[in-house]
């Protein structure tokens, strides 16, 4: 008999995709005791986002529209995974542990231990995963998904999944502040942008970071003034949409592109968040 706690559904966003970390995050479940039973190449269209955003509540100042453009940027992979043998009976469903552990949607608070936080999310749309929070929401997941329902997709002998082909040496993180600071400085100058006023590297998006990086785009848009001075102020309060971000800055790469405009979107949220 199909026990539905024992499942649960997670999405490999775009960005993790791209940085080739599937493989890792799918080894990363096993290692908590979570088996892969069925995974799937796609690409999230408008109505699976409709469908997978239906128990997130709306609302705060996380512009959910933003993922219509990320979620056009590449293919996701969809993981239905089952929880192993005894850890059914005393975590609850296997579906709210895995979202339990999968780390805040702002990266400078999702601990070490959870997936955001060991695998490094970059702002809250660049966050790496999406998890069915709830049992009651898997079956419509995993038809979403899959193109079937949870007990067809199962089978009768058991799913077997197909191969995830992504292995770690092939991973191609992307680089948080220089994507940012090189987009703005081949916008508005290097002697705007300029590189002494950013955060390292290696400080992530981590809360002081977040607050040198708006400190750094706040001076900067008073050093470049005029219309691209209030282009990039209405990013950082959220007036300038990415469309109007992406006619004016010129992009070489949409990842990058999209990454410094998410990033930015988002700087004031996470710095005025503890």
């Amino acid at each position: 008999m199909l026990e539905p706690d024992r499942f649960a559904v997670l999405v490999v966003k775009p960005d993790g995709v791209a940085q080739h970390l599937t493989r890792l995050i799918s080894l990363w479940t096993r290692d908590r005791g979570y088996k892969l039973r069925g995974f799937r190449e796609l690409i999230l269209s408008p109505e699976h986002q409709l469908i997978l955003d239906a128990d997130t509540q709306v609302g705060g100042r996380i512009d959910r529209q933003l993922s219509e453009v990320f979620y056009g940027l590449g293919p996701a992979h969809a993981l239905l995974l089952e929880r192993e043998g005894s850890r059914s009976s005393d975590k609850g469903s296997a579906a709210a542990e895995l979202a339990g552990i999968t780390g805040d949607v702002l990266p400078h608070r999702a601990r070490p231990g959870t997936l955001r936080g060991d695998f490094g999310a970059l702002n809250p749309v660049f966050n790496l995963v999406h998890v069915t929070s709830g049992t009651d929401y898997l079956d419509r997941d995993a038809r979403a998904l899959f193109d079937r329902p949870l007990v067809e997709l199962l089978g009768l002998n058991g799913a077997r999944p197909d191969g995830i082909s992504q292995t770690p040496h092939l991973l191609r993180p992307f680089k948080l502040w220089s994507v940012v600071a090189d987009i703005l400085a081949a916008w508005l100058g290097p002697e705007v942008v300029r590189p002494t006023n950013w955060p390292a590297e290696s400080h992530g998006p981590s809360h002081p970071a977040v607050g040198a990086a708006l400190m750094a785009c706040t001076r900067a848009a008073q050093r470049a003034g005029g219309e691209n001075g209030e282009v990039l102020t209405g990013v950082l309060d959220g007036r300038t949409s990415y469309v109007h971000f992406a006619r004016q800055v010129p992009m070489v790469d949409t990842w990058h592109g999209y990454l410094a405009y998410t990033t930015l979107r988002h700087l004031t949220l996470c710095a005025d968040t503890p």
